[in-house]
């Protein structure tokens, strides 16, 4: 792929990552950050990077892990951020059992983010593969049997 079409790939997906966070937390909590949309926009830019560094064989579920990983770190260095310095408070886990870092991270809502992986993947491929034309069919992989293709591009 090139440079332009990575960069424009990488503007949607921060974007959709951006609009993504900030519905999950008007949905959620009434309210949202201008971080929390950031922090949406980054998690969705890695993720879609790291689905498409990897062999289509990658496990669906490492993939969707290692999303959790990147958001779940995200928010704590944005959580710490706002704790030391901003003092808005966006945000605390200290009600939710397994919490770490003074409420700042907590397992539920890793766990949340490990299946807000699967739309990452799954958009980051269509938009790969049917807008921008590059690569192969994309193919899902869970311990090591393929569960699903998507269908076939009409190349007209």
């Amino acid at each position: 792929m090139n440079s332009k079409n990575h960069f424009i790939k990488n503007i949607i997906m921060f974007i959709l990552g951006c609009s993504f966070y900030v519905l999950l937390e008007i949905l959620f909590r009434d309210r949202s950050y201008r971080l929390m949309a950031l922090a949406g926009g980054i998690s969705w830019c890695f993720g879609g990077t790291l689905n498409n560094r990897f062999s289509w064989k990658m496990d669906l579920l490492l993939q969707c892990s290692c999303i959790s990983a990147i958001v779940t770190f995200l928010e704590l260095v944005i959580g710490n951020i706002d704790y030391y310095f901003l003092h808005l408070n966006m945000w605390d886990y200290s009600n939710q059992i397994l919490n770490f870092a003074n409420g700042k991270i907590c397992l539920l809502f890793s766990i949340l983010w490990f299946f807000i992986g699967f739309p990452i993947i799954f958009i980051y491929d269509a938009i790969t593969y049917y807008w921008m034309h590059d690569g192969d069919q994309p193919r899902y992989y869970i311990f090591g049997k393929e569960i699903w293709r998507m269908p076939k591009r009409n190349c007209h």
